[in-house]
């Protein structure tokens, strides 16, 4: 998944593959230590990024 995401050009619209790479290197996420609110806090995270 990791080179899929890499590999993606999408031009011409935003898409929310920057969100799927930052979850792909995060460890809290791959240790399964994420909670119901953890993606709507790195949601809020990411947007501010922008």
């Amino acid at each position: 998944m990791r080179i899929a995401l890499s590999e993606m050009v999408i031009t011409g619209i935003k898409t929310n593959i920057p969100l799927h790479r930052d979850l792909l290197n995060d460890a809290t996420f791959l240790r399964g230590g994420a909670s119901i609110h953890y993606l709507e806090q790195k949601l809020a995270l990411h947007n501010k990024a922008e």
